[in-house]
């Protein structure tokens, strides 16, 4: 197989732990900690509860002028026995720049990390979907057991844009990945980008604490296919700029199919370039999409060499 390696980085991060120990509310408690992690202004929504848990609240930071979700904790409920349950999605991991901060939080409380997921992006194509496929076919994810189940879905028979996915394995065995092109999920049908990830739960198996500080690590100790894959030391602003690149430039597509022969008029109507820059202001609303909101978080990644045993199956 030919090598080509990026970096993994962590995209998806949760957790249980004993709260008896906090004198404090668990939503406050994670309000701090939260902007302490992710270097940013959170507040908090709270919610009716989750999981079984009586009380729930949705941490968010603001970006580019609306508010994005990065977490959510929930404790309480007569079943849950003083348990806290904390989980920190994609946007929220991009906005950890140090890992050491929540490794060492859910070493000191003893934590049970619940769900890790690890993920290397080809932003050039480096590999694709097909890749998966020869890879499955070559028993490349086969890690030392049975053959694990594939699925597809997306544009494996017509091309309609949206992309294709590669997925191998299930979720209640623990270990769960999939291969997506992931520009063309952006709107960008000429992109090569293609992400690989590997969903890990502590089903059989339990997730170590240094899958936070080495997760290129543990992303080649997935499957066979997967060591040839990672490298450490690359940046994850690089996947961010490529996200806003083609959010961007499918934004604009959008727009000229949707209104572009109406603004052509306007700008006919237009007879100097002070009503057009007047006619701008009129069509102009302040503030950034939604899609645009996460392209501003950074996040550096730092990796391991040595794939790790703990993921064989």
């Amino acid at each position: 197989m030919t090598e080509s390696k990026g970096t993994a980085v962590i995209d998806w991060f949760s957790f249980t732990f004993d709260g008896h120990f906090a004198d404090s509310d668990p939503g406050l408690m994670f309000s701090n900690l939260l902007q302490q992690w992710m270097n940013s202004p959170i507040c908090g929504d709270a919610g009716n509860g989750l999981h079984g848990f009586k009380h729930s609240v949705t941490f968010q930071t603001v970006r580019l002028g609306e508010l994005l979700p990065v977490a959510v904790v929930a404790w309480g409920g007569q079943n849950q026995k003083g348990k806290v349950y904390v989980s920190i999605n994609g946007s929220g991991c991009s906005l950890i720049n140090d890992w050491r901060k929540p490794k060492r939080f859910v070493e000191s409380v003893g934590a049970d990390l619940t769900r890790t997921d690890v993920a290397v992006d080809a932003l050039k194509g480096e590999f694709n979907v097909d890749d998966a496929a020869k890879w499955y076919a070559e028993n490349g994810f086969n890690a030392g057991g049975r053959k694990p189940l594939y699925s597809v879905n997306g544009d494996w028979l017509e091309t309609t844009g949206a992309g294709r996915t590669f997925y191998v394995g299930r979720r209640v065995n623990g270990k769960y990945c999939r291969i997506y092109e992931k520009g063309k999920q952006l709107g960008n049908r000429e992109s090569p980008w293609t992400r690989f990830e590997v969903e890990l739960h502590n089903t059989a198996r339990e997730i170590p604490y240094e899958i936070l500080s080495n997760p290129s690590m543990f992303f080649a100790g997935a499957y066979p296919c997967c060591e040839g894959l990672v490298e450490h030391g690359a940046q994850r602003i690089k996947t961010l700029r490529a996200e806003h690149e083609i959010s961007l430039e499918h934004l604009v597509t959008y727009c000229k199919v949707a209104y572009g022969k109406l603004i052509h008029v306007l700008r006919f109507n237009a007879t100097t370039q002070d009503e057009e820059l007047k006619l701008l202001d009129e069509l102009a609303v302040e503030g950034v999409p939604r899609r645009l909101g996460k392209t501003s978080l950074t996040v550096l990644s730092n990796g391991g060499t040595a794939p790790p045993e703990i993921y064989k199956e």
